[in-house]
């Protein structure tokens, strides 16, 4: 790095306030390419091609961007944990400031790659409802009018069924959840109990020994277990209809079928 004032061993990076000091070996390899751009820099113009301004007297680069996402990124180059976003932040204004310094989608932890591919879902539905005239003001986008609130109501969906932190309805919908599997099991593993077992015989007719039969003699823990199983299934429908990939969703829930179904069977 030839600019910058002579005989200096660091360099000071002012973002957004937050100053950060970096040795001239570190900046040559930095993870950001942004940052590691200042080191071929040979002109001013070359520097404030990179950052919004320069002061060669005291050796600082300045970037008008946002600190706190910064210290974020800063601490994930240097090994400090898994990429997430700052609290209290937008996710596209995060990811933004990811583009900016270098860094991709890909470097988010997982939950937060799925939170910015739901908002820019929202953000690109919501964009495409409100702005219909791409194709002229007196052409009519096919099924646009109906598509749109149909994919909002998806996502709604399935944001509701699969991210219980979204929303009250969310929060709601997963302590059901919770429950039904809690009372499922109870049920699953006192049929297996013999004084369980021996109770049901005494309370069945002999030609009522199934479980999910209709009737007066039908046994409380098959009611309980229909009723469990009717919530999974309405559940597994509603979420194969709202789900983004149908095939890895059907492939899931047929494995847990089977896993089930491999519990249930004596011995």
């Amino acid at each position: 790095m030839t600019f910058g004032r002579s005989g200096a061993a660091s360099v000071v990076l002012n973002v957004g306030g937050a100053r950060y000091s970096l040795s001239r070996e570190l900046l040559k390899d930095f993870p950001l390419r942004r940052v590691s751009r200042l080191h071929g820099c040979r002109s001013e113009r070359d520097v404030l091609e990179v950052c919004d301004d320069y002061d060669r007297e005291r050796n600082e680069y300045f970037f008008d961007r946002h600190s706190e996402a910064f210290g974020f990124i800063l601490l994930y180059v240097r090994g400090h944990g898994k990429l997430r976003f700052a609290p209290r932040m937008c996710e596209l204004s995060f990811y933004n400031e990811m583009i900016y310094w270098g860094l991709e989608g890909a470097h988010l932890e997982y939950c937060c790659q799925r939170r910015l591919d739901d908002r820019m879902s929202d953000t690109y539905t919501f964009y495409s409802a409100d702005e219909p005239g791409a194709l002229g003001r007196d052409e009519v986008r096919p099924g646009g009018a109906e598509a749109a609130p149909s994919r909002r109501w998806l996502e709604r969906m399935r944001r509701t069924f699969e991210e219980p932190t979204s929303s009250l309805a969310a929060q709601i919908l997963a302590s059901v959840s919770v429950v039904f599997v809690i009372v499922s099991m109870v049920v699953l593993c006192a049929s297996t109990l013999p004084d369980w077992r021996a109770a049901a015989a005494d309370n069945r007719s002999l030609d009522d020994r199934s479980r999910y039969s209709a009737g007066p003699g039908r046994e409380p823990s098959g009611i309980i277990e229909a009723i469990c199983i009717g919530w999974f299934t309405a559940e597994c429908i509603v979420r194969f209809i709202v789900s983004k990939n149908k095939f890895t969703h059907l492939s899931v829930h047929l494995v847990t079928a089977g896993l089930i179904k491999s519990m249930e069977e004596p011995g």
